[in-house]
């Protein structure tokens, strides 16, 4: 009620209610609270615009262990895709609800650890009310908490965005002679990030109750409330892959590249990883930046359309549909000269892409100071030569034998060591096929998940040997598709050599092709493609 009041009508409270009855007789573990939450949160439809404005979140105690749970039952929708039971609809909304989160605030949360004081005071409080003390379902939770508390803070912090602010307020009086203080100060502060505050003159039933405005628990939640409701959005967060090999040794490598050259290209075919690869250094680096933007998949996109998008990030300025995007594309120079920026570039494929979104003026790309960095994709370097150093160009290579094993395990078995020995066979012959290509690992992988039939396993080998649909395959055109379009970015000559090849000399070396197409040893031609 205060909250309401002291904010006036900028914000809108919503109060999240769980089932803690210490004697409820049905037992819901904490995913199943969180995907409860979500059903009333995002299916219907008086909230559907709320999550279009900043979102902040407050829980004490328990609740915060359910808000934790919502997020990362909130991204697995979003991000992971790993369960149906939400329309698309739905699943915008928990993509806004995350997008759109600027802040927590935890009221004596057990982060991690400290929750045997907490255990045994529900159970002393559970025996004064009852004496049939297996029916109750906040207990088995503080069972399961006590065991898989620090998995949970794990995955709440991969579920939300780097700059989210998290603030913790932590008791400091015990409860009574009996009870001590019921959540250690660093279980309570363990997400924090130091942005805590010991309320000393409360205990842990007292410490979301503060007596008057000016208390402490209440003076600074409100101030670190008007902070989120200042918080301008931040550009989304492209999503990662659910399971990942060798990719954040590699991210380091193309980042510490990027210390020494103003701006760096992956080149590679559809489907080698370049894509991921690059989200996966915006992920890791793109808080060292003052600016940052992710443009994926350029060239599916309508230029102006990926204009406004780097306009929008790096300049905050959002266009209404009347207005021309050229009159401000100025500003997009301006901010990479004078600022320390990131800007990814995904999939270019012709050279006007660049130079239309007013990243490059002149070779090597020095009208970007030394601290912007730009990251682009290309699946010809030809298109890039011009502004890219040949030292600057990373060809992106197949995945090492054990590391294509790794996901193709991950993603057919969910464990490498699930397989049998008949399964384990095919599955070698599958991975030799698709070359340490990831994309085609991954389509072949998820096909064959929980199929047990050996032989559908032996028939999609098969058909991917021959370069034909795999029978009820979903992903056919996603991983096809993908080999066509690096086809028709040949050109004629290029596209004549790759079907000979294709027919005739699998197996050949390189240095016979050569012989035979132009008599002589051109081999340095594949070097370049």
């Amino acid at each position: 009620m205060w909250i309401a009041k002291d904010l006036n009508d900028n914000v809108k409270i919503l109060s999240l209610s769980y089932d803690s009855n210490v004697v409820a007789s049905v037992h819901n573990d904490v995913a199943e609270i969180g995907q409860n939450l979500i059903q009333s949160l995002v299916t219907n439809s008086r909230y559907e615009t709320l999550w279009d404005r900043p979102v902040a979140m407050v829980a004490y105690s328990f609740g915060g262990l359910v808000l934790k749970s919502l997020v990362v039952e909130m991204h697995k929708h979003v991000y992971q895709k790993q369960t149906n039971k939400l329309d698309v609809k739905a699943q915008n909304c928990c993509e806004k609800f995350l997008k759109n989160l600027k802040g927590v605030v935890f009221y004596s949360v057990p982060h991690v650890g400290g929750t045997q004081d907490l255990s045994k005071y529900f159970k002393w409080q559970c025996q004064k009310i009852a004496k049939d003390k297996t029916r109750s379902s906040l207990l088995k939770n503080m069972k399961i908490f006590d065991r898989k508390m620090e998995q949970l803070s794990i995955d709440f912090e991969k579920s939300i965005c780097e700059n989210i602010n998290i603030y913790a307020f932590a008791e400091g009086l015990p409860i009574d002679n009996k009870w001590g203080i019921i959540v250690p100060t660093a279980s309570a502060i363990r997400l924090s990030n130091n942005n805590y505050y010991i309320v000393e003159d409360a205990n842990h039933l007292t410490i979301c109750k503060p007596p008057s405005k000016e208390h402490l628990s209440y003076s600074k939640l409100l101030e670190c409330l008007k902070n989120f409701m200042k918080e301008k959005n931040t550009p989304p967060m492209p999503p990662l892959p659910c399971y990942e090999v060798a990719l954040e040794d590699k991210a380091k490598a193309i980042h510490n590249l990027l210390q020494k050259e103003s701006i760096v290209a992956l080149v590679g075919m559809g489907g080698i990883g370049k894509t991921t690869l690059s989200k996966k250094v915006y992920h890791l680096f793109h808080n060292q930046y003052e600016k940052s933007s992710f443009l994926e998949d350029v060239k599916s996109k309508h230029i102006k359309d990926v204009q406004k998008k780097l306009l929008q990030d790096l300049c905050d300025r959002k266009l209404h549909k009347h207005e021309d995007v050229d009159e401000y594309l100025d500003e997009i120079k301006q901010c990479m000269k004078t600022n320390k920026v990131l800007v990814v570039v995904d999939d270019v494929d012709i050279t006007n892409n660049l130079e239309a979104l007013q990243l490059i003026i002149d070779k090597h790309a020095t009208n970007v100071n030394c601290m912007s960095k730009i990251l682009v994709n290309c699946r010809n370097w030809q298109i890039l030569k011009i502004y890219v150093k040949e030292s600057a160009t990373v060809n992106m290579t197949f995945l090492e034998e054990e590391q294509a094993r790794e996901l193709f395990m991950f993603h057919a078995f969910k464990h490498a060591n699930c397989a049998t020995n008949d399964f384990k066979n095919v599955s070698k012959e599958i991975i030799k096929a698709c070359g340490g290509l990831p994309l085609s690992l991954e389509i072949l992988g998820c096909y064959l998940h929980n199929i047990y039939d050996l032989e559908i396993w032996k028939d999609a080998l098969r058909e991917l040997k021959y370069g034909r649909d795999i029978t009820g395959g979903s992903d056919n055109e996603r991983l096809w598709k993908k080999f066509q379009i690096s086809f028709n970015h040949l050109f004629k000559k290029e596209q004549d050599m790759f079907l000979d090849i294709a027919c005739f000399f699998i197996g050949f070396k390189k240095k016979t092709f050569c012989r035979v197409y132009w008599n002589a040893d051109d081999s340095h031609f594949f070097e370049r493609m």
